[in-house]
């Protein structure tokens, strides 16, 4: 059973510092340092540590939160981790983590205060067992898991509530107890081994692609899938079976032989009936479609919408192309909907496609766009200037046509004075016109560059709008808040202002 605390009062407390955890992660480039590089990705992990736990995955939130420590060790992010420890019901961890930075200078008295709290609170839950074994130098299990050989140097820490404690030695049987431990309370198991029928013991693995099913063998608890080692049992036949809510019970015998090593396979099937009243939906939203899903290990299939599974743990793997795969444990409740977001993290090759993409529209968007300006400018100006021009010739044309056409004693062009030269007119309307003419041709280059260049600057904005987004692979923010529009109005005498502001 996983223990939830409020979100509220740890997200108060789950941050590292200003300059990480609200960072955002820069390029990647040849002369960033690896330092940089650690600390761009502890921002990342610790953003997606915050994410999981907010979705109710704390194994999840632990990982990245273990991955940020080991990138960068902070005694705020280690005092994190306790805290997801405290509320995955785990004492003894949660405690190992607080214990060193209970009064580390780093935290703020808040989180001092806090780290105490919890710790002492913590220390309530957990209970010693002492163990002794005859004969002595028996391999201790909990739950499953060796973790000492008798003596004992001291009593084993547990979690308080039920626990399978194992001891086997050489030439003796496997012998389990099942007992149970208050908090902050001592309990005592001692195991008188029994020689076995053969001298060396054998080994039985036991596999189910389902996770937190109940083993039984021989018809007591042996821990649950996925165990994390093989069962030490005595030669002969024994009865193995597994349960959990939600799946149709299944049973097998095994006969193994001595020192031998024996494997058994469970393929649970799903409880129609309980799935109906009992099971949950779980939809996934991703940016990109044709996603790959595989539940509980078993083959890969396209998510085409919601699936509903039993109540409980379940492993999730995705596959999707251009992206790592991802792989996370989730809880469900009992007829509640999950929808799960998960960041996949692009494969090298996609990100460096990407950003080629990215780099090679930009490029040329702005280029063209600004070459396409320039040009475009440059023409305006052209025909500008070459206006005036092709308006002072005109003028100058139009003068000599009306000299021409309406002559009077005064002008050069009078044919009934001695003072009047026709040809010579006729020859200043003709070089006026060729004038004329020459500075309308003049347009023509600025027509074309202003074309051209209109044609540059449409181009550079179809790159600019068709290239792929910078942000696409980006994380998705998980500590922006945005903020509700404010109405101001500010009255006043002879004057009167009303606004609007918002963050975007």
């Amino acid at each position: 059973m996983i223990r939830r605390i409020p979100w509220l009062a740890l997200s108060s407390a789950l941050y590292l510092s200003t300059s990480l955890a609200h960072a955002e992660a820069p390029a990647s480039s040849p002369l960033q340092t690896d330092a940089e590089q650690n600390k761009a990705q502890a921002a990342q992990r610790f953003d997606r540590g915050l994410a999981l736990f907010n979705e109710g995955d704390n194994a999840g939130a632990l990982a990245e939160f273990k991955q940020t420590y080991a990138l960068m060790p902070n005694p705020i992010v280690l005092f994190n981790i306790g805290l997801v420890y405290a509320a995955m019901s785990r004492p003894v961890d949660a405690v190992d983590a607080l214990t060193p930075v209970v009064d580390s200078a780093t935290l703020s008295p808040e989180q001092r205060e806090r780290a105490k709290k919890t710790l002492l609170d913590q220390q309530a839950r957990i209970g010693r067992i002492s163990v002794t074994t005859v004969p002595a130098g028996a391999r201790i299990d909990v739950d499953g898991v060796e973790v000492a050989r008798t003596p004992l140097t001291g009593p084993l820490r547990v979690a308080e509530g039920s626990h399978v404690i194992g001891a086997v030695a050489e030439g003796y049987a496997h012998a389990r107890k099942e007992i149970i431990v208050a908090g902050n309370a001592d309990a005592q198991v001692s195991f008188e081994l029994v020689l076995g029928a053969a001298k060396r013991p054998a080994n039985l693995t036991i596999r189910s692609r389902v996770p937190d099913a109940e083993v039984l063998l021989d018809g007591q608890p042996a821990g649950k899938t996925p165990l994390a080692s093989s069962i030490a049992v005595p030669a002969g036949q024994h009865s193995v079976e597994l349960r959990r809510p939600g799946y149709l019970p299944s049973k097998q015998a095994v006969d193994v032989g001595e020192s031998s090593t024996a494997e058994v396979t469970f393929e649970l099937a799903v409880d129609a009936q309980a799935l109906a009243q009992e099971g949950a939906d779980l939809t996934i939203s991703v940016r990109e479609p044709n996603l790959n899903l595989s539940i509980d290990q078993e083959p890969l299939r396209l998510y085409t919408g919601p699936v509903r599974l039993p109540k409980g743990v379940h492993h999730l793997h995705l596959e999707q192309a251009g992206y790592q795969p991802f792989d996370q444990e989730i809880r469900l409740e009992p007829a509640k909907h999950l929808l799960l977001t998960p960041y996949l993290q692009p494969t090298p090759e996609a990100r460096k496609a990407h950003n080629d993409n990215v780099r090679l529209h930009r490029t040329w968007g702005w280029v063209l766009t600004g070459a396409g300006a320039a040009v475009a400018g440059g023409s305006i100006a052209w025909l500008a200037v070459n206006s005036s021009k092709k308006s002072e010739a005109l003028e100058t044309y139009n003068h000599w046509v009306d000299q021409v056409s309406n002559p009077d004693n005064d002008s050069v062009c009078d044919g009934s004075s001695a003072l009047g030269d026709i040809p010579q007119c006729n020859a200043e309307v003709a070089d006026a016109k060729d004038k004329y003419d020459s500075a309308k041709s003049r347009d023509i280059p600025g027509y074309i560059g202003l074309a051209v260049g209109g044609a540059a600057i449409v181009t550079g904005v179809v790159f600019l709008l068709t290239g792929e987004s910078a942000h696409r692979y980006d994380p998705p923010r998980t500590n922006a808040r945005a903020e509700a529009p404010r109405w101001a109005l500010t009255p006043g005498p002879g004057r009167f202002g009303f606004g609007l502001s918002a963050a975007f």
